[in-house]
């Protein structure tokens, strides 16, 4: 067998018994001041090495027949804090500098950020980590929005089984006629995913299999 044929059938090997893995964690979160009957969704993916994308969303169909929203804030607990090391970045921010402050720290982050962004009566304090986002009584409306967050040691897998809390004023449409609302998520365990790269490295050794098999039948 030449070079190529052992380096595809080398491939091969990795392919099948090393098939890498991403995390995706969806957290379902719902009214916690209001009676319920608001929702709201945040979903962790891997993104890279220390990287997870965080996107969260009340638009319908998340809440049936919604109009207008505008999440404002947004908690989190990290599952291994000891784990982490060094400060909070963001990048990729859909919409554009959508994050406004932040505030990191093991169990010291207070459920008031500032203004109307609070998660006042629910009773969950000492949080981890926060974010504010977009302008408070402002012209924008975000109902969706993303941003990947870097610190070293993170992966999706933090956010698993973790609260997420969530501040949403400006509500407009559908049932519910709280006005504003302050949501709370128990978190889920992760789902795991292949990652892209995964795929190529199967096919290639996919064919180095066939190109093997072919050598040994001539």
């Amino acid at each position: 067998m030449n070079f190529f044929g052992r380096f595809i059938s080398v491939a091969s090997i990795v392919a099948v018994t090393s098939f890498a893995n991403g995390a995706v964690i969806t957290t379902s979160l719902e009214d916690a001041t209001n009676g319920g009957g608001f929702f709201g969704e945040v979903t962790f993916t891997d993104s890279g090495t220390n990287v997870v994308t965080i996107a969260a969303n009340i638009s319908n169909p998340v809440n049936i027949d919604l109009t207008k929203g505008d999440i404002l804030g947004l908690w989190f607990d990290f599952a291994d804090f000891g784990a982490l090391s060094g400060g909070a970045t963001f990048s990729n921010q859909n919409p554009a500098s959508i994050i406004t402050g932040s505030d990191f720290g093991e169990d010291t982050v207070s459920s008031s950020l500032g203004g109307n962004v609070n998660l006042n009566g629910t009773d969950e304090t000492a949080w981890d980590f926060a974010v504010m986002t977009g302008s408070n009584g402002g012209p924008d409306f975000y109902q969706t929005l993303s941003f990947d967050l870097t610190i070293t040691g993170l992966d999706a897998n933090q956010f698993s089984n973790q609260r997420v809390g969530m501040r949403v004023q400006s509500i407009g449409g559908g049932e519910f006629q709280g006005g504003s609302s302050k949501l709370i998520g128990g978190g889920t365990p992760p789902v795991n995913v292949p990652e892209p790269g995964t795929f190529a490295l199967l096919a290639l050794g996919m064919l180095g299999l066939g190109i093997s098999r072919r050598k040994q039948r001539t």
